[in-house]
């Protein structure tokens, strides 16, 4: 899968009149070429070798012994005095394959290498941050540092700097000692055929849940660190007629159901599976109360704004999710999400029997979903892409 984000940029630019080719999947199953909206795209799998090693490689005589010491000579030097990694001069290679004006690069791993690529080329270079990649959770501390001095390294170079939020783009100014980044929402669009009308019937008929059931929906990864726990054990709190539905996929589904087993609401709790991104409101907007479950377990969590909470805003969907800074100033600044203690089971079925029992808030929240949506959308993000690039064209 490529990033929505990723797409929708591209989209936009293509729009615009520009021409994009996007580079990607360095690590999907085989190479792919082909185009989609417009975007001439292109996934690679990257070998584990080095660009400049298969160089000197076609250059040797053909001694399988010699060859193998030059690889391990190579490799273990590579490690310890290159400045460029394989994986960088792979991705490089690949980029240099290309015509470019500018080098938009996303998340750190693209980072170095799009410093060189643009380098090379002598063009701008845009670094589109999704998250403070470094503080991710789940990497071991030594990695953590490893990745937090790669970015501080590299993040001086580009002509512009990019992430998802005011609270990353302030913490980015600050650890780094740059100037504070620009900030493009993970906003989404309205697709071609949206239909929320039938919407719930969708939901209803895709889990085969029961037409009297109100649906409290979670929409995304299904993994451990997300508090996914939480929302199967909150069920046992939920009003009789109220039922969790889940969207989408991953391996720790598999405990969820284990969960649902073990507290006996299997009957109340429907996975779905799947849904392409182009879908998703489709049924999304079938929901009675969207849920988003992060913790605080890391920066990247406690100053979330995911994507889900920019679908759920369009499908006119209400939120409950934890108290993060992100969360707190919509609830404040458009009235569309109710807070509640999401690391306690009672606490989070509580609030969702309280909002089915108030219906005239839950009115007044979709209400505001909907006036919220006339701003947090990508036609208005995208507007900030555009104007970055005339920066960086002028």
């Amino acid at each position: 899968m490529i990033d929505r984000r990723i797409i929708l940029e591209a989209k936009t630019l293509i729009k615009a009149g520009h021409k994009v080719t996007l580079l990607a999947g360095f690590e999907t199953p085989k190479e792919e070429h082909f185009e989609q909206n417009g975007i001439d795209i292109h996934r690679y799998c990257y070998d584990w070798d080095d660009e400049r090693l298969k160089a000197i490689r076609a250059k040797l005589p053909r001694n399988e012994s010699l060859v193998r010491f030059v690889n391990k000579a190579y490799m273990f030097l590579a490690k310890r005095f290159l400045e460029i990694s394989p994986f960088d001069q792979f991705i490089i290679s690949k980029a240099l394959d290309f015509p470019a004006d500018a080098y938009h690069v996303h998340d750190l791993p693209c980072l170095k290498a799009g410093y060189y690529a643009s380098k090379a080329r002598n063009v701008p270079l845009i670094y589109d941050a999704h998250e403070l990649y470094y503080a991710q959770e789940v990497l071991p501390a030594k990695l953590q540092k490893i990745y937090f001095k790669l970015e501080k390294k590299y993040i001086k170079y580009p002509n512009i700097v990019i992430t998802v939020n005011e609270f990353i783009a302030s913490l980015m100014a600050e650890r780094y000692q740059i100037k504070e980044p620009k900030v493009i929402m993970n906003c989404t669009e309205i697709p071609n055929h949206f239909q929320p009308d039938i919407a719930k019937q969708k939901l209803q008929n895709k889990g085969k849940i029961p037409s009297d059931y109100k649906i409290i929906l979670y929409q995304g990864w299904i993994s451990s660190e997300r508090n996914l726990d939480t929302l199967i054990k909150g069920v046992k709190w939920f009003p009789p007629n109220a039922c969790l539905v889940i969207i989408g996929y991953g391996d720790y589904e598999k405990n969820l159901r284990q969960i649902a087993e073990q507290e006996g609401i299997s009957e109340k709790v429907f996975f779905l599976g799947q849904v392409p991104s182009e879908e998703m409101l489709n049924y999304s907007s079938g929901a009675d109360i969207g849920v988003i479950p992060y913790l605080p377990i890391d920066d990247n969590h406690l100053y979330c704004s995911p994507n889900k909470f920019f679908e759920y805003i369009l499908a006119g969907v209400p939120i409950i999710a934890e108290k993060l800074p992100f969360f707190q100033k919509m609830s404040e600044q458009y009235g569309v999400v109710q807070t509640a203690n999401m690391s306690s089971p009672e606490s989070f079925g509580n609030m969702v029997s309280q909002l089915l029992s108030e219906e005239e808030t839950l009115e007044q929240m979709k209400i505001s979903c909907h006036n919220a949506s006339k701003e947090l959308n990508w036609d208005e993000e995208s507007k900030k892409l555009l104007l970055f690039y005339q920066d960086i064209v002028s």
